[in-house]
């Protein structure tokens, strides 16, 4: 199989010195001669070689003026020079030679490791410049992608906030109605039965009752919990006050409560959202932190809403919880992280074994979503 020539442009105007070159260039170099600037543009053009071998002066021009058409083009560029100077070498370099030689003093193996060095730096120039533009395509696509993902998770929580409050009104406007109107048939009927009828029936009667009224409360406390009343005003310190006597009535947790500031929220969904956060830290409190006691802060800065939920339990490593998604933190605080980002906002987390717990909820006032 024949080996590809190399295909070179030597510029050069000094005859004697094109003929050295020519002398130290074996066979698999392709040689184009040009001694001037202005001849060398023409053979680069319609040539399109694979490297340059360059003289630093030429009779119509400096021979750097024309290494900036050069490197446009990515070709290897070689400067050959008269004499060793710092400067001359440094500012070729700059401009985009890849390496020079100088006159009379370089050989046949000396020349052909340059010429290779600077076409294999300008292969390597280019695989790289593609490799970033891949990457960065890629960037883009992932970054599209994930903005549409963003848009799509933004949407899920949307839509699942509207189907809790449409369960919600379901249940308090359909099935509690129905069990309230079945309770009244059931006293009915137990009032119309005969004497005979009520004593025998009366321990049935009861336990009907029972079980309906047990059914009410179960109905009533799901939809407190799926949509709470409390959240259609736009503060959410009736909210909190609410939540804090729901958790201490379920679940032993004693809330402090302190509020700051216009606390107005006025989009239902971000108040939605902020109340379930902070509904689930607590329940984080209630199950690892080891303790019965909580404080709630909040208060208005600069546009923002920020929710300061502390405890003075147990506490962790939040580093080390953060990289190993240890169970303190679990799939809850992660869910909560995520939404809060949908929304523009943040959870922050500060704690430190036996030291207790704060988490801090940042959301801004005006509802955003990704």
């Amino acid at each position: 199989m024949v080996q590809d020539r190399i295909e070179l442009l030597l510029i050069e105007d000094d005859e004697v010195d094109r003929e050295a070159v020519h002398r130290l260039l074996d066979f698999k170099y392709l040689v184009h001669d040009a001694p001037t600037g202005h001849q060398a543009l023409e053979m680069f053009r319609d040539h399109q070689p694979d490297g340059i071998l360059l003289d630093y002066r030429l009779p119509d021009g400096d021979g750097l003026q024309l290494l900036s058409v050069f490197a446009e083009e990515q070709t290897p560029v070689v400067i050959l020079t008269g004499e060793e100077s710092p400067e001359v070498i440094v500012e070729a370099m700059k401009q985009g030679a890849q390496d020079y030689l100088v006159k009379g003093q370089f050989s046949r193996t000396s020349l052909d490791k340059a010429i290779t060095n600077a076409i294999e730096k300008v292969a390597l120039k280019r695989d790289l410049a593609e490799k970033q533009r891949k990457l960065a395509e890629q960037a883009l696509y992932l970054e599209e992608k994930n903005k549409e993902i963003r848009m799509l998770a933004s949407e899920l929580t949307l839509a699942e906030q509207r189907e809790r409050r449409r369960i919600s009104q379901f249940l308090h406007d359909s099935l509690q109605q129905t069990l309230y109107g079945l309770r009244v048939r059931t006293h009915l009927i137990r009032l119309d039965a005969s004497v005979e009828a009520q004593h025998k029936l009366q321990e049935h009667f009861e336990d009907m009752e029972q079980l309906i009224n047990q059914a009410i409360d179960s109905i009533r406390t799901l939809t407190m919990e799926l949509s709470p009343p409390v959240l259609k005003g736009e503060g959410l310190d009736a909210a909190f006050e609410w939540l804090a006597v729901q958790m201490r009535e379920l679940h032993n947790l004693n809330i402090e409560l302190e509020f700051s500031g216009d606390c107005r929220v006025a989009s239902e969904d971000l108040r939605v959202l902020v109340f379930q956060s902070a509904r689930e830290l607590l329940f984080n409190v209630v199950k690892h932190a080891g303790t019965n006691q909580a404080r709630v802060e909040m208060f208005e800065k600069k546009g923002q809403l920020i929710i300061h939920v502390k405890d003075k339990g147990i506490g962790f490593d939040a580093e080390t919880i953060a990289e190993s998604q240890d169970h303190r933190t679990g799939f809850g605080l992660f869910s909560v992280k995520e939404r809060l980002i949908l929304f523009g906002g943040q959870l922050e987390t500060e704690s430190k074994p036996n030291q207790g717990t704060r988490m801090t909820i940042v959301v801004p006032k005006e509802a955003r979503t990704s």
